[in-house]
């Protein structure tokens, strides 16, 4: 007969008082359904009780005390307080039991999101905050709220807008399997789920992903943070030992790591998917650093945006000094970027005996071959072309290593490029220079002309079907070219530009005549084809660039072009600036986007998206007077830019004028009436002079609006506090840490409320440990947790807390 088994009696299942005290929101949601009460709190015992006690009602205070029991263990007390019961005598016991019925109930959601073998969070759960994470930092892109530097002191922001995935893949752990056999390998991965959960701060999402494979995700952290915590866990991994019982062997683990962060991760249309594939798509970068770690020696960590500048590698070589090399779009890699080949030996260890007891040992200085240029680039690897060697004796081999050249020079000399009689200098299916024949070219040929322009053609359709893809690529780009040659003349040279592109160079033309050449190319490649196309160009000269930028200025123009809607075709101006801006400013590069912007605006004057853009770097290293100065231009131009508004409002904000910063974000909703940014900013200013029912209604009306009301649940809270209702502060605060559940701020605010409450100061401790650990920067959460640890008796321990928060 088949009996039913009790889920919890194997004890898999725990439930500890810091997992309470997280689901502290949803135990007082459950017991509310049951027995109403105004206000309530959790107390922990500081001894634990030899016994069950009874639950207790107090009439003459309206106090309920009910004791939280799972598994026949005492956790903590629930106290309501405001109860009124009919049947005082018998209702607390099955209240009791109701009671316990609700731990049962979170003990089943953490059974259903743990892996059972290592406590970590499943796969699933693992997406699911994931792509949480992605929407929250959507939103946070969408309306300009990220913080960044400065602006981590605002009292309304408390995300960065960027977060990081790390992925974890043991070295070789298969064999340990196959020879220790599986229950051996159990144990260890067992282990390694301890150690992520004892190294990963408790705001990470640490979760067993597939056998012995590992993903964590790190809210609001930065390439170095993701770097830091990678070689930790690398570090942690590598001390770990394990003795087989049948052997006696110690089994050492290792393991590779690879990092991304969000969103500089993602580029173009990525950022269209759903959240979702977004995931999806992020994870798997974050599988490329792990692959490329391993595919470099194993046990390292390797970021998925160091992949493209020094983790490529030969993977083949092919006749007419061709190769196929390990880089493809997935790692940034794009038609015409061009690379040093190295030795695996270059930086290595160099090594020799002179006799039994003498060894001598040193490193390889940089052993350089050559340089290749990509000419083809597919999904997960690319064909790179070789267009200087260093020594035709010492050839490219399979394992050489990549290193990408950023600027235009190069390591080699004109006498050392690439002479082969054998090779064709054409492509055979066009007729024009292969791509390495026009680089080199172009390098002599962009010297001598007062003026030059580069056009940079990609096709957009695919062959059909039943058509081999290169074959069908070929017949286009085929036709294609005879129209090009038509559209731009004789005198203009033309270079293949991977399959589907190819790259015409014309003297002395005008920007407005390649404007109109492109226009033309592309009508007729609809008209007589039924191609579509996208066309980038850049003219020399133009600002302050040089000769040798144009090629890169192209290739910006082409991504700017692709944006467009048809025809895609642009010329390099100030809006190709503002787009590459906009990507140096999302990789955080603020600087280089300040000094794009500010060429953009050399060439168009009027540009006010890149003079807000610039106005809004400035801000962020915190030279408001500067960002100011822009804001004002653009209102001055366009009374009606709610971006601009808002953003001088925020500027005045800072520099302490609160009345013209009032004036702006009031124009700000004369144009926008929900803008969700200008009423909190409103709600703060009449906060800050005490006007709480003012402050109350304004953050009202941003709750209103679609995402406010996530954003505007804290200063509710301290609105809430300042006028006494505690219960309301309460709510406000737990609502603020359920919607994100790493808000380091709501945690300070509600530790200090139980502290000032007198309420149960140990989970004031564990609330101000954790916004601590969140920022440790932030005095006041030190000090909060200094205060909870002496109202324990813990003085100890308060002193050494106190004396790092003064370090």
């Amino acid at each position: 007969m088949r009996t039913n088994k009790d889920i919890f009696s194997d004890r898999a299942v725990s439930l500890t008082p810091q997992e309470l005290i997280d689901f502290e929101h949803t135990i007082k949601d459950c017991m509310a359904e049951f027995v109403p009460f105004t206000s309530y709190s959790l107390f922990f015992p500081r001894e634990r009780s030899a016994g069950i006690p009874e639950p207790e009602f107090r009439a003459e205070d309206s106090e309920l005390i009910l004791p939280l029991v799972f598994k026949g263990e005492m956790m903590c007390y629930f106290i309501a307080k405001g109860v009124r019961l009919k049947a005082p005598a018998t209702a607390p016991k099955y209240l009791m039991a109701l009671a316990a019925s609700v731990l049962e109930k979170l003990a089943l959601y953490k059974k259903a999101v743990t892996d059972p073998l290592t406590g970590l969070y499943s796969r699933n759960f693992f997406f699911e905050e994931l792509e949480q994470a992605i929407d929250q930092v959507q939103g946070c892109l969408a309306t300009g709220s990220c913080r960044s530097g400065v602006e981590a002191r605002e009292p309304e922001m408390a995300f960065s807008g960027t977060f990081g995935v790390i992925f974890l893949d043991l070295d070789t752990f298969q064999p340990v399997n196959e020879r220790y056999g599986y229950l051996k390998g159990d144990d260890i991965l067992g282990e390694v789920g301890r150690l992520l959960s004892l190294v990963c701060p408790k705001y990470t999402t640490v979760a067993r992903f597939a056998n012995d494979k590992f993903a964590i995700l790190v809210p609001d952290a930065k390439p170095h943070a993701c770097f830091q915590l990678s070689e930790v866990i690398r570090s942690g991994l590598s001390k770990l030992s394990f003795t087989d019982d049948i052997t006696n062997d110690t089994i050492s683990v290792t393991g590779s790591l690879g990092y991304v962060c969000y969103p500089q991760g993602l580029e173009g249309a990525q950022f269209r998917r759903t959240p979702s594939e977004q995931a999806r798509m992020i994870v798997r970068k974050a599988r490329k650093g792990v692959a490329v770690a391993k595919d470099q020696g194993r046990n390292r960590v390797f970021g998925y945006a160091d992949i493209l500048s020094k983790g490529g590698r030969v993977l083949e070589t092919l006749p007419m000094n061709r190769m196929v090399v390990s880089l493809g779009e997935a790692s940034g890699a794009k038609v015409g970027q061009r690379f040093l080949v190295r030795s695996p030996k270059s930086g290595g260890v160099a090594s020799a005996s002179l006799t039994e007891d003498e060894r001598l040992s040193g490193r390889y200085p940089a052993l350089y071959k050559g340089e290749v240029v990509l000419v083809e680039v597919q999904d997960d690897m690319a064909f790179a072309e070789a267009l200087h060697l260093g020594d035709a004796a010492w050839a490219v081999e399979p394992g050489d290593r990549l290193n990408l050249i950023e600027g235009d020079e190069s390591l080699f000399s004109p006498e050392q490029e690439i002479k082969d009689d054998t090779m064709p200098s054409h492509d055979g299916a066009t007729q024009l220079l292969r791509y390495g024949e026009f680089v080199s070219w172009f390098a002599k040929a962009r010297l001598k002309p007062e003026s030059f322009g580069l056009s940079l053609v990609r096709i957009l359709d695919q062959p059909e079907e039943n058509d081999r893809y290169q074959d069908g690529m070929d017949h286009m780009a085929r036709d294609v070219a005879r129209l090009a040659r038509g559209v731009f003349g004789d005198a203009a040279t033309g270079g293949r530009f991977g399959l589907n592109g190819m790259i015409f160079f014309t003297e002395g033309v005008d920007r407005q005549t390649l404007m109109d050449r492109t226009l033309e190319l592309e009508r007729a490649v609809a008209d007589n084809l039924g191609l579509k196309i996208s066309v980038g160009s850049a003219r020399y000269p133009f600002l302050n660039f040089d000769r040798a930028d144009m090629l890169e200025n192209c290739r910006k123009a082409l991504e700017h072009a692709l944006l467009l809607p048809d025809p895609r075709v642009a010329v390099f101006d100030s809006i190709s600036l503002n787009l590459s801006a906009d990507r140096r400013f999302m990789d955080g590069d603020i600087y280089g986007a300040i000094e794009e912007f500010k060429l953009a605006l050399l060439d168009d004057d009027n540009n006010l998206l890149a003079r807000n853009s610039l106005g809004i770097c400035y801000a962020q290293l915190g030279r408001f007077e500067e960002a100011r100065h822009e804001f004002e231009h653009v209102v001055e131009l366009d009374k009606k830019d709610v971006l601009a508004q808002y953003n001088l409002g925020w500027a005045n904000h800072r520099l302490g004028d609160l009345k013209s910063a009032e004036k702006a974000y009031r124009q700000c909703l004369k144009a926008e009436p929900g803008h969700v940014y200008s009423l909190m900013r409103l709600g703060s200013i009449e906060e800050k002079a005490n006007h709480l029912k003012k402050a109350a209604n304004l953050y009202g009306k941003a709750a209103d609006q679609p995402g406010g009301e996530r954003m505007v649940l804290r200063p509710l809270a301290r609105v809430a506090y300042r006028q006494g209702d505690i219960e309301a502060t309460r709510e406000y605060l737990h609502l603020a840490l359920n919607a994100d559940h790493n808000d380091h701020q709501a945690m300070h605010m509600l530790a200090k409320l139980y502290l000032d409450q007198g309420e149960d100061p140990q989970i004031a401790e564990v609330l101000a440990r954790q916004s601590s650990a969140l920022a440790p920067g932030a005095a006041a959460y030190w000090e909060t947790l200094v205060e909870a640890l002496e109202a324990q008796g813990k003085g100890e321990e308060a002193a050494i807390v106190a004396a790092r928060a003064a370090g």
